[in-house]
């Protein structure tokens, strides 16, 4: 009875100082990567758990996050959760231990019915639990992402750019307003050169945007092990200089193991 009332001793200054600070002592980071393109911007969210033991991320409703978005002016201009609807039920994340929670939420760009001019904006993100590991969150700071991005003018050659596809095998569909029915694209992860510029013919159907469709294909071994695996659009003008550019992410890779969440 004497050791187990001394392990018991020991052991309750760490749990006591567990319940009073709550998530500060629990090791894991939380970011958020924005990635501006001409027609929308995607904010990967990103949890790791830095920790040796899982993590059970607690959330009262099917609202994992809340997103907003303010202009230089501080006017807010995009709120993630205005207009949705969230399932009223008790959610769990878990992360395991040296794992990776990631999610991506998108903007289109839209603000009352327009597109929002160009320009420096402020997202603030926070993650939404009311309990870690079944401890209520007493300090909320690590919760809390903000970062600043760019929005770019708007494309006036290149549009509704969607792509499909995974591990090297894409589709790019869209349309464009070039002047001679010719586009060019390459490939590339910010480093290497996967696909040098290549001349690619639009549709000849009459109207200023025609539709276009390419193919993507990489050997796996090619593929990068990590970032973004990026195709750059663009036309040239008259005098041979590219115009225009409007990239487009084909994949994003990871050292780690995801968990993705719809």
């Amino acid at each position: 009875m004497r050791i187990l009332l001394c392990v018991i001793t020991l052991l309750f200054p760490t749990l006591q100082k567990t319940v009073i600070n709550g998530v500060n002592e629990l090791d894991y980071r939380f970011y958020v990567i924005p990635t501006a393109g001409s027609e929308r911007v995607d904010f990967e969210i990103v949890v790791e758990n830095t920790g040796e033991i899982p993590l059970h991320f607690e959330f009262p409703t099917s609202q994992l996050v809340e997103i907003t978005i303010a202009d230089q002016s501080g006017k807010e201009v995009y709120v993630y959760s205005k207009g949705r609807y969230f399932l009223q039920a008790f959610q769990t994340v878990t992360i395991e231990p040296h794992q990776t929670f990631r999610r991506v939420e998108k903007w289109n760009y839209q603000f009352k019915g327009g597109r929002v001019p160009p320009g420096e904006y402020t997202v603030h993100t926070t993650f939404r639990p009311i309990r870690i590991n079944d401890q209520p969150i007493t300090n909320r700071t690590k919760l809390s992402n903000i970062q600043k991005f760019y929005i770019p003018e708007e494309n006036n050659v290149f549009r509704q750019v969607k792509v499909s596809g995974t591990k090297g095998n894409y589709v790019v569909t869209g349309e464009a307003n070039v002047s001679n029915r010719e586009l060019y694209y390459s490939v590339e992860d910010g480093h290497t050169e996967f696909i040098p510029e290549t001349k690619l013919l639009v549709s000849s159907d009459k109207g200023e945007w025609r539709p276009f469709k390419l193919e993507v294909h990489l050997p796996n071994e090619k593929l990068p092990a990590s970032g973004s695996l990026l195709l750059n659009l663009y036309e040239k003008s008259q005098d041979g200089k590219s115009t225009h550019f409007y990239p487009a992410i084909l994949e994003q890779f990871h050292h780690e193991k995801n968990r993705d969440t719809d």
